[in-house]
């Protein structure tokens, strides 16, 4: 729904509480993952409730949560481009252990690690950190080098 851009304002929907919360996380917290970026880069999600499993029968074993997702009119971030944005995306959350440079070196083959390295550091990044502790903003500063270097 979110990827082909329908016209509508809104999605309220309930799912299970986890994957809520994942669409909701923060920077830093464990439930932010690459689910969570593309959630926000499309919408402005807000928890609206949880919901027991005694509100259902048969009870499931999980709580449940209705999640609101306002749909931008714009992306909260600018971008050379989009697909190489949810590339980086999909490589720092690929392999969550790994430090970003080494996440982004094991998925993008054709950049040497330094770089990488210079790319992390020109967009004030440690090549050190998590993909989980990368905001939008950062993830779309990386991508943005690394389309300038593609088109150069």
């Amino acid at each position: 729904l979110l990827e082909r851009r329908f016209n509508i304002d809104s999605i309220v929907i309930m799912v299970q509480k986890e994957v809520a919360e994942r669409m909701a996380a923060q920077p830093g917290k464990k439930d932010y993952g690459a689910l969570t970026v593309a959630v926000q880069y499309y919408t402005e999600a807000t928890l609206v409730a949880t919901v027991p499993p005694s509100s259902f029968y048969p009870a499931p074993e999980v709580d449940s949560a209705v999640i609101r997702l306002k749909l931008r009119e714009e992306p909260p971030v600018n971008l050379y481009d989009e697909n190489l944005f949810f590339q980086v995306v999909k490589a720092a959350f690929g392999q969550r252990r790994k430090t970003l440079l080494n996440a982004l070196n094991g998925f993008f083959s054709n950049y040497t690690k330094d770089e990488l390295q210079g790319f992390l550091e020109t967009s004030g990044i440690d090549a050190m950190r998590r993909g989980e502790t990368l905001s939008i903003n950062e993830f779309a500063s990386i991508a943005n080098h690394l389309a300038e270097q593609k088109g150069k």
